[in-house]
């Protein structure tokens, strides 16, 4: 064996490449490793063999057989004027018949340093006094990688002892490094079965922080604002693994009063209006409201120089609407001129419906937080009251039903929804129609109270049928509306679909020929036949508004009224898509869409899109901010 040579020092200029070393793939971290040199130096040497022959100019060159990432290093140092070409270098110099064999030693032998070392190696310079920053700059990586490894340093000595082992991955070890409490990571790790899904980094993680709120998805930071949370001095646990995450709240006491606070405001607003009693709640299960009588706004007649005015400033705005119908934006004259219509129309249209005096005086309201915006539960009549409610509501004013009926298009929305096509009205409510049918079948509970209202309003109180303020088309000389002569569209969205799936697993259930049916139904537990009286019920629902024909506000109130009692949220059945929805809207619409999901960040950016850029991004916002336009959107009741 010859003995190992000593080391000299060669310049870097007389060092080239060998095309013996063994490593033909790795170096991908050179900024890291210069960076490392030009902080501590060269810390090995390299192996070199004399080159055979002259090298460049006919100077003795030294090929590295070893060490080729530590001499590109070298090399780019050298290229950024770090260090002189000339630096000289510390190597082993071998023969040159071995060159083969000892890179393949060099590379073989060598054991790389285990993740949880380099951890705690980080954490012995903080120890030091080392700040983030510096340790960053000295190895070549950002801030954010070593407060990561730092925060893996401070996961329990004895879970940490199992990831040198391999017993626990590192996306593990990420997810229990959510909290610095040793015992409650080594608990959770404890009590999860090897192998089973509670080990899964999310389980770790949920189990970790299910005393803490998610700032993510929980509906009570979406009502108040995460800033308001934090000027209180509530506390953030942010996780640096997941940078996309909006962190765990640690005190949702504070949360919760919080909430509690700003819902008042609300209160006191509601309480102003005149109502025997107003309660607040911010958590409410809307299952209590079945406990109380419930009285709806009625309509009211109009002044004939209200109803004048109205349709002035409807006239106008089409002509406005008209003659610039060529751009995708108005001129900003236009633009106000548009917005003051649809706010005074707005403020004239809400005269014509409401509650009297003496009605509030025997009812009381329910402001509550739902889905992280407030509702008000307005028109709730307690048992006690229930006397005083039936005289206050015993002389109603004029009847002004035929009015509620007539075609008199109110749409006075602002922004996204100024000026939404007829059509394209028609076509959403369609989309709405077949989500409510498809929710509604299964609510047996809601579809056998909009039965037996639908019926009992027919048969026990003798209202023309055509008046009825009912979403139910229960008329044997009139079968339910086929969505699909609305178009076509629905028929593949996710309502559709579910439409079609639930025909046929009712088709499949039924006995094949209608003669058997009623032996059928008969023969059967009642909650089957709740089943089948929801979902037949469900096909008789209508909440499509027409583009060509009168209006029926007062059918499209009780489709609001059935939709809040399913519960309905058209987010899980309808996106804006650039090929269909967002295509049939200017660009000004497009925008004003934008705003409402997300603010006015990047406006100007957005405003210099093309339409067809515009498209594509704004189908990718507004799914992601869950933004529906107005016909989809909920009503507050």
């Amino acid at each position: 064996m010859t003995a190992p040579s000593e080391i000299v020092h060669i310049p870097l200029n007389k060092l080239v490449p060998s095309p013996f070393n063994v490593r033909k793939t790795g170096g991908q971290s050179l900024e890291e490793l210069s960076a490392s040199i030009r902080a501590h130096g060269l810390l090995h040497n390299l192996v070199v063999a004399e080159q055979v022959g002259p090298g460049k100019n006919g100077s003795q060159t030294f090929q590295v057989i070893a060490g080729g990432r530590r001499y590109a290093a070298l090399v780019k140092l050298a290229k950024e004027k770090a260090i002189p070409k000339t630096f000289l270098v510390p190597c082993r110099v071998v023969e040159s018949g071995a060159v083969t064999e000892t890179s393949l030693a060099e590379n073989v032998i060598r054991e790389a340093m285990h993740p949880a070392d380099q951890f705690e190696a980080f954490r012995a310079l903080v120890d030091r006094g080392a700040g983030i920053d510096e340790i960053a700059a000295r190895f070549g990586v950002t801030p954010a990688v070593v407060r990561q490894r730092l925060r893996l340093a401070n996961v329990s000595p004895a879970l940490l002892a199992l990831y040198r082992s391999d017993d626990i991955t590192l996306e593990q070890l990420m997810a229990l490094a959510i909290t610095d409490d040793h015992a409650a990571q080594e608990r959770v790790w404890n009590s999860a079965p090897s192998g089973s899904a509670w080990r899964e980094p999310q389980a770790l993680r949920a189990a970790l922080t299910k005393s803490k709120v998610d700032a993510t998805t929980d509906s009570r930071i979406r009502f108040i604002g995460i800033e308001t949370y934090t000027a209180a001095g509530g506390h953030i646990e942010r996780d640096l693994f997941q940078p996309e995450h909006e962190g765990y709240l640690t005190d949702p006491a504070l949360l919760d009063r919080l909430v509690a606070d700003k819902l008042e405001v609300l209160g006191e607003a509601v309480r102003a209006e005149g109502w025997k009693w107003v309660e607040v709640y911010s958590r409410f299960d809307a299952s209590r409201l079945a406990t109380f009588e419930r009285l709806y706004p009625v309509a009211t007649v109009l002044p004939p120089e209200v109803n004048a005015r109205i349709e002035a400033l409807e006239a106008e705005r089409e002509q406005l609407r008209e003659g610039y119908a060529w751009t995708d934006d108005y001129p900003q004259a236009v633009k106000a001129r548009l917005s003051e219509i649809a706010t005074r129309l707005d403020q004239l249209s809400g005269r014509n419906e409401g509650y009297r005096a003496e009605v509030k005086a025997s009812a009381g309201a329910i402001v509550a937080l739902r889905n992280g915006e407030p509702f008000v539960y307005r028109g709730l009549v307690r048992t006690e009251d229930k006397r005083a409610a039936e005289a206050a509501t015993a002389e109603p004013p004029a009847d002004n039903h035929d009015d509620d009926n007539k075609s008199h298009d109110t749409n006075t929305n602002t922004g996204a929804q100024a000026g939404l096509p007829g059509a394209l009205v028609e076509e959403l409510t369609v989309h709405r129609t077949a989500a409510l049918r498809v929710t509604l079948a299964g609510r047996p509970d809601v579809a056998l109270a909009a039965v037996a209202h639908r019926l009992a309003l027919e048969f026990c109180y003798g209202r023309p049928s055509d008046g009825l303020p009912s979403a139910l088309t229960i008329r044997p000389a009139k079968a339910p509306d086929r969505l699909d002569r609305h178009g076509k569209a629905v028929e593949e969205s996710p309502a559709g679909i579910a439409l079609r799936e639930q025909q046929a697993r009712w088709r499949s259930r039924l006995p094949e020929t209608p003669e058997k049916l009623w032996d059928w139904l008969v023969a059967q537990e009642q909650s089957v036949i709740l089943e089948l009286l929801a979902f037949c019920a469900a096909q008789t629902v209508d909440a499509v508004r027409p583009a060509h024909v009168g209006t029926d506000r007062a059918r499209l109130a009780a489709a609001d009224r059935l939709a809040h009692a399913v519960g309905l949220d058209m987010t899980g059945w309808w996106k804006p898509a650039a090929a269909g929805f967002l295509s049939r809207l200017t660009k000004h619409q497009i925008l004003a869409a934008l705003a409402e999901a997300g603010g006015a960040a990047g406006g100007a950016e957005l405003r210099k899109l093309s339409k067809k850029d515009l498209l594509v991004e704004a189908e990718r916002r507004l799914a992601s901010a869950r933004w529906l336009p107005e016909p989809l959107r909920p009503l507050r009741p």
